[in-house]
């Protein structure tokens, strides 16, 4: 099956595909959290309330329970039921390995009751909700998949990049070849190494 083609409006534009993953190495937090913040407003551009953000904190507003973080979003961008989304939720607990007993308690909770750690699972489950066409993530939280419940949440986060257009920028070389490096040109411009 051909893979769905997109052109970022960046300059010059960015042309990506369904499925693939880029890696964009800049070593100073305020190029890294601007690149960020540039991938995802051009994102939503071309999938409007379909653009996921993974960031190294996990992203959850403090003041409004775990449910409300997770679902929120989703309810807002897609306009899905409620008791949908709550089935689909715990379905996705599951799938990371936490029962429904469990899940309820995290969910009647706040995000500054919890760990990093589990805010950055959290922020994955949020995202999943959203079916995104793009996910825009920090390396900060993608580092997170290589111990403790990340381990848990990599099948999952593995079946979401195959539908979506996956942005990471890192203060380090991408982890393995699945990844085209995204290179800074001298104008500020994006380029992907091996394309023109």
């Amino acid at each position: 099956m051909e893979q769905a083609v997109f052109t970022l409006a960046l300059e010059p534009g960015l042309t990506v595909r369904v499925g693939e993953r880029y890696w964009l190495e800049a070593h100073a937090e305020i190029e890294r959290d601007n690149w960020l913040d540039t991938l995802a407003r051009v994102a939503l551009d071309v999938w409007p309330g379909k653009v996921a953000s993974l960031d190294g904190n996990g992203g959850l507003v403090n003041n409004l329970r775990v449910w409300e973080n997770l679902i929120l979003p989703a309810w807002y961008h897609h306009g899905d039921s409620l008791a949908g989304l709550e089935t689909a939720l715990l379905a996705l607990f599951a799938e990371v390995g936490v029962d429904e007993a469990q899940a309820v308690g995290i969910c009647q909770g706040l995000p500054a009751a919890l760990g990093r750690e589990q805010r950055q699972e959290l922020a994955l489950l949020r995202a999943a909700l959203l079916e995104p066409s793009c996910l825009v993530i920090d390396g900060d939280w993608y580092a997170f998949l290589a111990y403790g419940r990340g381990l848990a949440c990599r099948p999952l986060f593995e079946r979401m990049t195959e539908q979506a257009v996956t942005f990471v920028a890192a203060a380090y070389p991408p982890p393995s070849a699945s990844f085209q490096r995204l290179l800074i040109g001298d104008a500020a411009q994006l380029t992907v190494s091996d394309r023109p």
